[in-house]
């Protein structure tokens, strides 16, 4: 009996961790924004989610606020501005006691170093990226009617041009006698297999140069340390 239940304990480990990992390669990371700019006021509200777990962040009229989702139902609520004012005395403690901060050199050169890992993460991000929908529709007048006119030439220019792209739609409506800034903003996509993305940025942590980087850049070691 006891045989029995240390094979099924380490093998029920093994299914779960199977199981993870299959869904994070079939299930995408789901990520939506909409924003709403009047006269009156300015919202904004961002989501992301997978599967059933997501989060959303709501800001407008001077409210911020971080919910936390489970199958589309909020089961979590943060104002931001409280977490925001919330910093872990422990942190503080941490960043006093290091040294003193990195020269612009440093981090170009931490930059080089890191370069190549960091692109074999975009390209993995770049890949697994699928846009579903970006829309906008933006009325906007400035002070000077000419550079209106500019500004609605180049936007045009680049809507034609990114007409063949179904998923894109772009209007602008230039107001010349006043100043205005009013519109909506719609965008959802999709991160598509986000193991992948988990697999390049496992791999990139495995080098031992890459840690030692990313500990001096946060200020926490040194080469070489």
């Amino acid at each position: 009996m006891a045989a029995t239940v240390l094979f099924l304990i380490p093998l029920a480990v093994a299914v779960l961790i199977l199981a993870l990992l299959l869904a994070l390669y079939l299930v995408p990371v789901t990520v939506s924004t909409v924003a709403d700019c009047s006269r009156e006021s300015a919202r904004a509200t961002a989501t992301i989610a997978w599967g059933i777990v997501g989060g959303r962040v709501r800001v407008g009229d001077g409210v911020g606020v971080l919910e936390v989702l489970l199958a589309g139902r909020t089961v979590v609520t943060r104002d931001l501005e409280e977490i925001a004012a919330a910093e872990p005395s422990e942190e503080e403690k941490e960043r006093e006691e290091r040294g003193p901060a990195l020269s612009p050199g440093d981090y170009i050169e931490a930059a080089g170093d890191l370069w190549p890992h960091l692109r074999g993460i975009l390209e993995a991000v770049y890949r697994s990226l699928h846009l579903e929908t970006l829309r906008g529709n933006v009325t906007l007048g400035l002070d000077s009617p000419a550079d209106t006119g500019i500004i609605y030439g180049y936007c045009t220019a680049a809507r034609y041009a990114l007409w063949p792209v179904e998923a894109i739609d772009f209007v602008m409506t230039p107001v010349f006698n006043e100043r205005i800034f009013a519109g909506t903003f719609t965008l959802k996509m999709q991160i598509r297999r986000p193991l992948l993305i988990l697999v390049a940025v496992a791999r990139a942590l495995w080098q031992k140069p890459v840690r030692q980087r990313l500990r001096q850049v946060s200020g926490r070691g040194a080469p070489g340390a």
